[in-house]
């Protein structure tokens, strides 16, 4: 049915078949091929590069592995940066390839000498020798920057997952932190800093905060938390821990670097005892690092006169300080809470117990309580006597006063803490005593002799030995602001009234001799720049000043305690001064007190003398258009006075000012203006603007006067004050004293005294006795504060609504606490005594200062101000008045009527009456400052005949006739006086009833020169 298929066919398929393997087998043999040759070249490749690898290991291990020795000095030369710049991304593409398939030790060998050459490069002098020598090649900066950021992000991930279980581990992990502690800070970059100006810090600083922003942006913090951690558990050198400070204070702050170390030894204290030495030394570190980069900071910062922010913590900072900056004060309080620690009982304790105890053959002191801890350390110095050279050798005394030198950095770093740190040390057991039993134990007079020894040798460097001094006097300044009379006076907590006194007298001869010393020394800079900047100066000069300030409220040194024996010769000091020598103007500026109260009243009137001369000769040239003559009607004497006065210039105002009195009747009163009437104008002018009835003063308790709160209900209030202040001003100018006393606490503020935190409290007493026994209640209250609800903000009745005022920022939501109740109390003071008044005391001190200078007023203290403005409060001092009386018109001391009128003031009169009676004859009530002696003119008494009715003058048939009693003066004539020469005009009377009654009816009429 189906044909066979042929032959041909056959063969055909065949033929196919064949062809086809044939093609397949050539294919086959084709790829074979193929793969042969792929196969080849991986391998030749594969041989290439691991020849090229050995290659480049080599060579790189020839390179960089002599940089892995353990000591620096065995590390080969530096070559050219410019070709080390070549081997480095060599070094990159290497480590890049090897890591993936093996982190072995010596790629980490090689990682660890990569990264101590470019350390050591950093670290060159010379810039051809440095890693930053590349920055400044245009061809290749752009991946040298691009290569340092590939080696930082290797670093960083060494930090976070090498595992510290080899000394290779170790060092790695050491070195990587330090390598990007250098590269992150241009003050690291030797080479650069030889010829350093502004542009190139600039783009030296863009560099910088590049690196960091790219380390930022991976997880710097994390690695740094991880390499914290790790350092601590291994307890390795405390410069990791510095580094790693730096790193974060630089990205972000230092001081939440301290916070976060700190509250996590708080967590732990059992793990801290066990590691205290490191942990301690760490910290100690850590604020010097904090300290000196706050104050680079601050300098870079005035010099961009940057603007500042206030931080709840450190206080006002410039620059940038976004990282730093707290709004929540639920988070600022935390932040508090976690720094406590560093100033508790426990970690105080820790301090001292970290004390390495050396073996002695006297005697151990045995504490069996830990709150003995304190005096225990520092008994050890006590049983022999301290010298100089103990100082500098004593490894005990060295660390008792490393830890003075802690605590001095905290409170210098932390500003806005500084009381509470001060108040948390004072209340430490044994503390204060023990420092002060050691400063007694140095030598007579708390070691004057040999700190002022150590002080002199010591021209350049800072001995730590002032860091303990400088840590005693703060903690002695925060009592003296915080202890009230009866706490320091009576009770006498923490130190008795010998010891206080004994401090005085040390801190007196101290500051004079610290002075003194930088006068001498020959110096580059000014001494008083360097004094000024010398923190030891500053701390003691402003407990001196503290002191002194309370020594003159309530005395507790002897007579001439605060005078200086090198400067009592007065004639000598002001020679100095007239010769203009500028260490006796210093001196004077910031210790007046070393002189007498006499001698400074004497400077003064020099200086007043010399300005008047100065201004006089500005005077003359401009008196044309000046007017020196006012007509001042008494029925309208302060309006008169400030319309005419208000608007005169200080030139006027420092001379002579000419007064015509207008009577109730319109007509010009008699006498001729030499200086007497302008007195009575002084006089009556001040007890009118003092009157509280006028609504600018109001007055205490013990009868001193200050500013009202109200006051700004009255029109124009501040220039009111501003005239006031003048007035004043030109009493004391001119020497006029008034019978007005100041409240202390409003008289402070004439004085310009620099960082002096007076209290204020024991003021309140008298101001607003029950706000004092309220806030002397919260003092010593020893319950729980916060159950009292108090905040710091303050309710007042104002004309009828009650109205409630923050006494510091946000005050009304602030808690006050049992560790802050003292802080509260001294704030709620100076708020009632300067704060609501403020801008009052403001306008009267620019009034009072346009005539008197501040470095005039600040050579006395407040009582002492106060006795310049009114004089001597006592009882007229008779016997003086005496012995500096001239006679004249036939008088003498042995006349009738003179020994009439000396019986008359002795028994018949009252203080008051004899105060009336100086007031009639001078126009001031209190007696000269200096003494009758320094009244000029001097006070005159002059007999007056029945017939005068014009001044005739001493003839000598007046003064004979006088002499012997002729010529009496009828019984209807009464004495007068002439204020313009202190003159006292006294008929010759017959009886001394009639002189008693006469001369009693004249000093009350308040009238001078018309009961003539």
């Amino acid at each position: 049915m189906f044909p066979k298929k042929s032959q041909t066919y056959v063969n055909k398929n065949d033929f196919l078949h064949n062809l086809d393997e044939a093609r397949e087998a050539r294919r086959r043999e084709k790829q074979m091929q193929q793969s042969i040759i792929i196969i080849q070249k991986m391998v030749r490749g594969y041989l290439v590069r691991k020849k090229y690898r050995n290659y480049r290991k080599n060579e790189l291990n020839g390179i960089f592995l002599a940089f892995t020795d353990t000591n620096p000095q065995n590390y080969p030369s530096l070559q050219p940066a410019s070709n080390m710049f070549i081997h480095l991304q060599h070094f990159l593409m290497y480590y890049n390839r090897m890591k993936v398939k093996n982190n072995s030790s010596d790629l980490q060998q090689m990682l660890l000498g990569v990264l101590n050459y470019i350390s050591t490069s950093l670290i060159a002098d010379d810039i051809k020798f440095s890693h930053m020598a590349a920055l400044f090649d245009k061809e290749i900066n752009g991946q040298w920057m691009k290569l340092n950021q590939d080696l930082l992000i290797i670093a960083l991930k060494m930090l976070e997952t090498i595992e510290l279980t080899t000394t290779v581990d170790i060092k790695l992990f050491m070195n990587s932190l330090n390598y990007i502690y250098l590269i992150t800070d241009h003050q690291n970059w030797k080479a650069l800093q030889k010829n350093m100006n502004e542009s190139l810090r600039k783009a030296l600083l863009a560099v910088e905060r590049s690196y960091l922003i790219h380390l930022g942006q991976h997880n710097l913090l994390k690695s740094l938390k991880i390499a914290t951690i790790r350092s601590m558990q291994r307890r390795l050198e405390s410069s990791i821990i510095n580094n790693i400070a730096t790193l974060v204070f630089k990205s972000f702050s230092c001081f939440v670097f301290i916070r976060n170390l700190v509250a996590l030894a708080s967590i732990d204290s059992s793990q801290i005892e066990a590691m205290k030495q490191p942990f301690v030394d760490s910290l100690f570190n850590l604020l010097d690092l904090c300290r000196q980069r706050q104050t680079t900071d601050e300098q870079s910062n005035k010099q961009s006169k940057s603007t500042s922010i206030w931080h709840p913590i450190i206080g006002h900072v410039r620059g940038k300080t976004n990282a730093m900056t707290v709004s929540h004060q639920e988070i600022v309080q935390r932040v508090i809470i976690q720094y406590k620690y560093l100033w508790s009982k426990s970690f105080v304790t820790m301090l001292f117990e970290s004390i390495p105890t050396a073996p002695s053959n006297s005697q151990t002191l045995i504490v069996k309580k830990e709150t003995n801890i304190i005096r225990a350390k520092f008994e050890k110095l006590f049983h022999s006597k301290t010298t100089v050279e103990k100082f500098i050798t004593d490894d005990l005394t060295q660390s008792i006063c490393r830890i003075a030198t802690f605590y001095q950095k905290l409170i210098q770093i932390l500003i806005e803490l500084r009381l509470q740190i001060l108040c948390a040390l004072s209340l430490q057991d044994s503390l204060i005593t023990s420092l002060w039993q050691f400063l007694n134990n140095i030598g007579q007079t708390c070691g004057l002799k040999e700190l002022s020894k150590i002080y002199e040798m010591n021209k350049d460097e800072y001995h730590p030995i002032f860091d303990l001094l400088q840590l005693f006097c703060n903690l002695c300044s925060y009592l003296a602001t915080i202890l009230d009379e009866e706490e320091m006076y009576k009770e006498q907590k923490y130190l008795d009234l010998e010891s206080w006194s004994q401090l005085s007298l040390f801190l007196n001869q101290f500051v004079y001799r610290m002075i003194r010393i930088e006068y001498v020394r020959t110096t580059t800079t000014s001494p008083k720049l360097k004094l000024e900047n010398n923190q030891l100066y500053k701390t003691l000069h402003q407990l001196l000043i503290l002191l002194h300030e309370r020594n003159s409220r309530k005395a507790f040194t002897p007579d001439l305690h605060w005078l200086i024996r090198d400067v009592k010769s007065s004639s000598s000091f002001m020679a100095d001064l007239e010769h203009n020598d500028s260490c006796a103007f210093y001196l004077l500026e910031q210790i007046p007190h070393i002189l007498t109260f006499n001698d400074r009243v004497k400077i003064l009137q020099m200086f007043i003398e010399r300005d008047k001369e100065k201004e006089c000769n500005e005077y003359s040239t401009s008196r044309y258009h000046t007017k020196n003559y006012y007509e001042i009607h008494r029925t309208n004497l302060f309006g008169d006075a400030f319309r005419s006065l208000q608007n005169a210039t200080p030139i006027t105002w420092k001379n002579t000012i000419r007064i015509s009195f207008i009577n109730p009747q319109g007509l010009a009163e008699a006498g001729i203006d030499q200086n007497g009437i302008f007195k009575e104008f002084i006089q009556e002018i001040t007890r009118q603007s003092f009157d509280p009835a006028f609504n600018l003063f109001r007055v205490t308790e013990n009868r001193t006067l200050y500013p009202s709160p109200i006051s700004d209900r009255t029109e124009n209030y501040l220039y009111l004050f501003n005239f006031i202040g003048k007035i004043l001003g030109k009493a004391v100018y001119e020497q006029i004293v008034l019978d007005i006393e100041l409240a202390p606490f409003f008289l402070r503020h004439l004085i310009s005294r620099k960082n002096l935190n007076y209290s204020c409290f024991d003021d309140l007493m008298f101001l607003d006795r029950d706000l004092y026994n309220n806030l002397n209640f919260v003092k010593h209250y020893d319950g729980d504060v916060s159950t009292l609800a108090l905040t710091y903000s303050i309710d007042e009745d104002v004309l009828g609504e009650m109205i409630t005022y923050d006494i510091i920022p946000c005050g009304r939501h602030i808690s006050v606490t049992n560790d802050d109740k003292i802080v509260y109390i001294h704030r709620m003071s100076n708020y009632r005594t300067y704060t609501r008044i403020k801008n009052q005391i403001k306008a009267f001190t620019e009034g009072f200062k346009a005539l008197m200078k501040p470095e005039w007023i600040n050579m006395f203290s407040v009582p002492e101000l106060q006795q310049l403005i009114s004089g001597e409060s006592s009882d007229i001092d008779l016997e003086d008045l005496k012995s500096n009386v001239v006679y004249q018109g036939g008088y003498h001391r042995t006349h009738t009527v003179i020994k009439w009128l000396w019986q008359i003031l002795e028994q018949d009169f009252s203080r008051e009456e004899r105060a009336l009676f100086l007031r009639f004859i001078t126009s001031s009530s209190r007696a000269p400052l200096l003494g009758f002696h320094s009244l000029s003119p001097p006070f005159t008494i002059r007999c007056l005949e029945s017939s005068e009715h014009e001044e005739e003058g001493d003839t000598l048939g007046r003064i004979f006739r006088n002499m012997i009693s002729i010529n009496r003066t009828s019984s209807e004539r009464l004495p007068s006086s002439s204020t313009c020469f202190n003159l006292l005009k006294l008929p010759n009377y017959k009886t001394r009833r009639i002189l008693l009654d006469k001369l009693r009816y004249a000093i009350k009429s308040n009238a001078g020169f018309e009961l003539s």
